[in-house]
């Protein structure tokens, strides 16, 4: 009987190696170094491409994160009078910068400058624990890193709360893609926590099991114990859903108003197609310019642009390799604008800011980084053809975000002129004329103007009682103190510029007024404040005036123009280029008198002119009353040396000129003559 055998022992086999990306052969997009070396040069690239906005300011919405809660941290997780959204995570860490370096625009940028750089890793890291190989998981993160929808987020201190939550998002995801680890309690509670403060950062950030979960089906069994998180990640947000609808927020019908989520998807394909965006507007404008009458904001334009992106995104999966990198890419972004579309749906365009696309950017460059690496595996022709359209989009994007960051250094210049008038005001109330709402209006569009619908956020204004806040956080003096009133705006429609200034309106009779007990200054188009308390002095401050003037070669006795303005003084000052003249009011005038001046040689030949409004269109003689006094610079021609100046003034309207009075003298032509020193 033949005795059983023992069972056999069970081969040893060798240990099973993590499964890696293939690594990509041949010609590369980005050059063939090391990880490092190639990292090193995108973040080197990056950080020198935003060092400019170091030197940015800050702008209205950023009050709500860095002056909130001044001396209450708790208010940041409380209900806030005007707040529209809880962000307890952003507003404190702002608000706790805010404490440890005061108000320095400079740190609060790098550190959003920094976010961003962080996301960058993130996302590379992200991408290759997916399994992406090293050539497109790199052509994603530049075009990540430097599509221009990053400016907002890093110049706009509001806008970097998206940049904020997209940085917990990938560090949640990026704790849970352990490829072949089973998860721990320490670890998942690790996780989402990371999630929570993602959240607790940008409402947006609940996306988050739905882009775990698309992951997971993305790549399936490569990942063990995602769905304990995915289903705990949907939890979390379920409680903070029912948890945000009592808090203050905008309409609370937004869910059911289909026809506003619609128009904001059609914003957002933009987003999806942004590489495309500076070559397209040129098409848009010459082929549908008009607005339609129904559907509110929507053109055919956007019609045509949802049509182009569906085109586009059935040719990018036919060529792209990886091809369901487009897939997954696609996916990210539909799942990433889900919340706009529901939280902002009638704010219609809110999609259409650049820094709505921080998040969903990451699927939009996933997918042309896809398209990237297909052309590069099509031979020499391909090669070329996708380098030189990588090139040229990198390029482009590039100098829109030059021009962007241009744009919030306007801004800057404007806010940081206002609080330097504050310092000069010194104890005086402070009125700011035709202060305007947003720089981009004026600037933007005349520089580079990237966006196909528009777009792009430093709002300066709100109400006048924020003005004083404004101020503060932009180096002037702490004003927040002064009773209501002390710091306004106001709008004069007569002065440059003419655009929205949301202030309440004034006339000149009113200005004039103003100018007895406050310090008035006016905007100009060249970002510059103009003290008018300084060249329209009232209430009877000759005295004063004769202190503070500039020297002037006083005339004794004056010239007496309509029996009403007497010309006390004047002079050329060589070096500025101009001609200062001192007015002053001997009644109310009650018309509108302009100034002509003829810049006169050796002969008594014409050799310029200097003609004009009072102190150039600031200081209208109509609105003029007794005693004031109105210093009137007004520019002269270079390289003309004048021996002599023929001057008066005539009426706007009809060209009349005012009768003159020099002494004894009444001169017919209604002039006089002054011989310029030599």
């Amino acid at each position: 009987m033949e005795r059983p055998r023992p069972p056999a022992a069970p081969a040893v086999l060798p240990p099973q190696r993590e499964e890696k990306a293939p690594a990509p052969s041949g010609f590369s997009v980005l050059p063939s170094l090391p990880t490092l070396g190639t990292g090193s040069l995108l973040f080197i690239l990056l950080f020198a491409l935003y060092i400019p906005v170091l030197s940015v300011g800050f702008f209205s919405d950023d009050l709500l994160l860095t002056v909130i809660a001044p001396r209450d941290p708790l208010a940041l997780f409380r209900s806030a009078e005007g707040l529209l959204h809880y962000r307890p995570f952003s507003m404190s860490l702002f608000w706790l910068v805010g404490r440890a370096f005061g108000f320095q625009g400079a740190v609060f940028h790098f550190l959003t400058l920094s976010v961003h750089l962080l996301n960058a890793s993130l996302l590379y890291s992200i991408l290759r624990r997916l399994g992406v190989p090293r050539a497109p998981a790199w052509s994603a993160t530049a075009l990540f890193g430097l599509l221009p929808f990053a400016h907002e987020a890093i110049a706009f201190v509001m806008g970097s709360v998206h940049s904020l939550a997209l940085l917990w998002m990938l560090s949640a995801t990026a704790l849970a893609l352990r490829p072949g680890r089973s998860p721990r309690w320490g670890h998942a509670l690790l996780t989402l926590g990371a999630y929570l403060a993602a959240v607790l950062s940008h409402e947006t950030g609940i996306v988050w099991p739905a882009l775990l979960l698309l992951l997971e089906r993305w790549r399936p069994g490569r990942f063990q114990g995602l769905r304990p998180l995915i289903l705990a990640g949907f939890a979390l947000g379920a409680g903070y859903m029912l948890f945000w609808r009592t808090r203050p927020r905008g309409d609370p019908g937004v869910l059911a108003l289909p026809i506003f989520t619609l128009e904001s998807s059609l914003y957002a394909v933009q987003g999806w197609l942004y590489p495309l965006g500076p070559a397209l507007r040129p098409l848009w404008e010459a082929l549908f310019g008009p607005r339609p009458i129904l559907l509110r904001a929507l053109r055919p334009g956007d019609w045509a642009f949802l049509g182009l992106g569906l085109g586009v995104t059935v040719a990018m999966m036919a060529i792209a390799r990886p091809r369901r990198l487009v897939a997954l890419g696609l996916g990210w972004f539909a799942v990433s604008i889900t919340p706009s579309l529901l939280f902002w749906g009638p704010a219609s365009g809110m999609m259409n800011y650049p820094r709505m696309l921080v998040i969903p950017g990451v699927g939009s460059a996933m997918a042309w980084a896809a398209v990237v690496e297909g052309g590069r595996q099509r031979g020499a022709g391909g090669r070329g053809l996708v380098g030189a359209g990588l090139g040229v989009t990198l390029l482009v994007s590039t100098l829109v975000t030059v021009a962007s960051l241009g744009y919030y250094q306007d801004a800057t210049r404007i806010l940081r002129g206002m609080a330097a008038a504050a310092w000069e005001a010194r104890d005086r109330p402070i009125l700011y004329v035709n202060l305007p709402y947003n720089v981009g209006y004026r600037w933007f569009r005349a520089r580079f103007y990237p966006y196909i619908y528009g777009g792009a956020g430093a709002v300066l204004i709100t109400t006048d009682r924020e003005l004083a806040r404004y101020i503060r956080l932009n180096g002037g003096p702490d004003l927040t103190g002064r009773p209501s009133g002390w710091v306004e705006s106001r709008r004069l429609e007569a002065l440059y510029p003419n655009w929205f200034t949301p202030a309440p309106p004034i006339d000149f009779p009113g200005l004039r007024d103003a100018l007895e007990d406050h310090a008035v200054y006016v905007f100009r188009e060249d970002l510059a404040w103009v003290p008018l308390h300084e060249i329209w002095r009232v209430h009877g401050m000759s005295d004063r005036v004769h202190a503070e003037a500039p020297p002037l070669e006083i005339l004794e006795p004056s010239p007496r123009f309509d029996g009403r303005i007497a010309l006390r003084g004047w002079r050329i000052d060589e070096e500025a280029g101009e001609l200062i003249l001192a007015w002053e009011a001997l009644a109310p005038p009650e018309r509108r008198w302009h100034v002509f001046v003829h810049l006169l040689d050796e002969k008594g030949e014409l050799l310029g002119q200097a003609d004009g409004p009072m102190a150039g269109g600031l200081a209208p003689t109509e609105a003029w009353r007794t005693g004031d006094w109105v210093i009137d610079r007004r520019p002269l021609p270079p390289g003309i040396r004048p021996a002599a100046l023929r001057l008066g003034l005539y009426d706007w309207t009809s060209g009349e000129r005012a009768t003159v009075e020099w002494g004894t003298l009444r001169p017919p032509d209604r002039y006089v003559v002054l011989a310029t020193p030599r």
